[in-house]
């Protein structure tokens, strides 16, 4: 018998799949333990990441649950297959959720400014299973716990043992089993201990080589709905047909980068993880398909990141953007067009994958959390936080399409409501900028002067005056320059301790913040400036582990608890390090870094290297944007170097070699 429950695996450990509108995490054991339908951020329907006592999965597996499995994704593709091998057998686990092509995903066909869901779509799972050689008993358990483990559910056999049909917390399930009807050995039935109140589906197949079936999860509109995705539409399609087509996409997709080079594989996972965290109906993006895995374990500090940071996003579409893929800002750029930003309704610094303003954040008492990380949240009380950045965020992503002819691509144009938006946005910045705020790490301690929300304020002024001035937009263009330049003054008086020789988290204090790693990535100062060299050096000194990896901050931020090293700040390090000519040193802990990845080559948001132990929602969109950033960095670096030892001719033809 599969065990009912086990041990929290590592958050590392586990594949993930999706679909462009939801995604979901599969185990090495061939259990899914995490799994919000149809959306990023519907309630969820398979919870054991976050209590594995109560919280539903759908596990299929051999019986003997003492075999192991070994993951692997697909070449270029988020299609997962698991491996299972035993003496007297092997059978093969093939995981996806059914894309089309690109051309028919929902954004691409984005008219007028507005959006509307697919009615009558059905996002499913899809779980295919065979055996490759001898024989395998296998064993199949779903335990669906609807509205996180919340509410109870009902359980229906469809006819002809085709399938089953569960109900619980407005949500309805469709598991259709397709091909197992045939075999001898198949047997389906409903499981209910005494108190649970979600019952559970074990199916027992045994299979012999060459034979398969196909595990189909769809959501229904309606326990009706639901029965007709069983009894008949499931068992309708050809799930052959639907993985060749969902692998072509993938593949045509990540083949449109124009990426060649060193860590080519990490890059394109990298891309492939991001693009799954795209939310195709409306281009928004989420930083993390997941709430609440914790940045310290057995800690308080768990967050729901299912929805759109506008800075997470911007970063995200810049690293698609410099890897030559770029319909995802033009779907950004639609939905940001139709957020609110009216004169007394500022600009969120997040929102809904829909653009809903109101997130309230709910501690769900009932689950246990991660490894006993209480509490588990959903929703996110720092929506309504200020933070000054997003501002100079969005409108350099902006920018950046821009300069890379994303409108004209399109046959687009940046004047009109997007030009109305910037142009609001710059004039926000421009009366407000002097203002305190929560910062780039969403301190609830407060407000303060933050250097690095004063810089990409400046930024803002920057990018805006740019447009303004090469495609000769309406603008207060002088008055914009004269707000840039006292912008950068009072940062370069203010922000920069000469005494410590780096600048500083906030104004007037000592503490170093590693966002400021990113003062020369933005173009506010060189990265080869005294000022800038000092503050690498002294966060090198004093803001990281033994492994050289780096924490955001050592400050006080009006929490309990401690949290790991973030690896978007190492790979920022890394990126200083790379433009300032100290290649070797950015390629050592760029390596270093990458060696703590899951066996996937996925990142969480933080690392404890010393037990190396991946904390915090997964995967998360800030470290593998700066993985590709990285990439590229030192790419250009090792270029420059080359350059400089053997002139630009015997350079190329490195850099060609490299790209071969």
């Amino acid at each position: 018998m599969n065990e009912f429950n086990r041990t929290y695996l590592p958050i590392n450990a586990y594949g993930v799949i999706g679909d462009c509108h939801s995604a979901l995490l599969i185990a090495p054991d061939g259990s899914v333990d995490w799994g919000c339908l149809p959306d990023f951020d519907s309630p969820a329907i398979f919870c054991r990441l976050l209590d594995a006592d109560q919280g539903g999965f759908f596990q299929v597996a051999p019986a003997d649950a003492t075999i192991p499995g070994i993951q692997r994704y697909l070449r270029g593709s988020n299609v997962l297959q698991t491996r299972f091998t035993s003496i007297s057998g092997e059978m093969l686990l093939t995981d996806f959720m059914p894309v089309e092509t690109l051309e028919a995903w929902p954004y691409r066909g984005m008219d007028n400014n507005t959006w509307t869901r697919e009615d009558g779509s059905c996002h499913c799972l899809v779980r295919i299973v065979e055996c490759t050689h001898g024989e395998m008993p296998i064993q199949v358990t779903l335990k669906a716990t609807p509205n996180y483990a919340a509410s109870p559910s009902d359980i229906s056999l469809a006819s002809e043992n085709k399938g089953v049909v569960i109900s619980g917390g407005g949500q309805h399930l469709g598991l259709a089993v397709v091909g197992a009807q045939l075999l001898p050995s198949y047997s389906i039935k409903v499981v209910q201990e005494e108190g649970d109140r979600n019952p559970s589906v074990v199916i027992n197949v045994t299979l012999s080589e060459g034979e398969r079936l196909a595990f189909a999860l769809g959501v229904g509109r309606s326990a009706q709905a639901a029965r007709r995705l069983v009894e008949d539409e499931l068992h309708r399609r050809n799930f052959n047909v639907e993985l060749a087509r969902t692998l072509h996409c993938w593949r045509q997709w990540v083949a449109s980068s124009n990426y060649r080079g060193p860590y080519e594989e990490w890059v394109q996972r990298s891309a492939l993880a991001l693009k799954l965290m795209t939310y195709a109906p409306t281009g928004a993006i989420v930083a993390a398909p997941t709430t609440s895995l914790p940045e310290e374990l057995g800690g308080l500090r768990n967050w729901d990141y299912r929805f759109t940071w506008l800075r997470d996003a911007t970063f995200t579409l810049y690293a698609l953007n410099v890897l030559g893929l770029t319909d995802e800002a033009r779907a950004f750029t639609h939905w940001l067009r139709n957020l609110t930003f009216v004169e007394g309704e500022a600009l969120q610094i997040m929102y809904g994958i829909r653009g809903e303003r109101d997130l309230p954040e709910v501690e769900l008492s009932h689950l246990s959390g991660y490894c006993g990380s209480r509490p588990v949240r959903i929703g996110n009380g720092a929506a309504k936080q200020k933070q000054m950045d997003v501002f100079g965020e969005v409108l350099d992503c902006i920018h950046l399409y821009r300069r890379q002819g994303g409108f004209e691509r399109y046959g687009e144009t940046l004047q009109g409501p997007l030009w109305d938006l910037m142009r609001a946005l710059v004039e926000h910045v421009c009366e407000h900028w002097h203002e305190p705020d929560n910062g780039i790490w969403e301190v609830r301690g407060g407000y303060r002067h933050y250097v690095y929300s004063k810089v990409m304020c400046w930024v803002a002024l920057d990018r805006g005056i740019r447009a303004a001035q090469q495609l000769n937009l309406e603008a207060d263009l002088s008055r914009w320059m004269m707000v840039r330049d006292q912008i950068r003054a009072d940062i370069l008086t203010n922000g920069y301790n000469t005494e410590l020789g780096a600048f500083t988290q906030s104004y007037g204090d000592t503490a170093l913040d590693a966002s400021n790693l990113l003062l020369p990535l933005v173009g506010f100062i060189p990265p080869d400036d005294p000022r800038m060299r000092s503050t690498v050096d002294r966060i090198m000194e004093k803001l990281t582990d033994e492994h050289g990896f780096v924490y955001r901050y050592l400050s006080d931020d009006g929490l309990e608890g401690h949290e790991g090293t973030f690896a978007i700040c190492t790979f920022w390090l890394v990126d200083n390090l790379a433009m300032q000519g100290r290649v070797d040193e950015a390629r050592s802990l760029f390596e270093r870094l990458l060696s703590y990845a899951g066996p996937l080559g996925l990142f969480s948001e933080e690392i404890d290297a010393s037990n190396k132990v991946a904390l915090g929602n997964y995967p998360q969109a800030f470290t593998h944007i700066a993985l590709i950033n990285s990439a590229l960095n030192l790419r250009k670096a090792e270029l420059r170097q080359a350059e400089h030892h053997a002139g630009p001719v015997v350079a190329a033809i490195h850099l060609n070699n490299q790209q071969r």
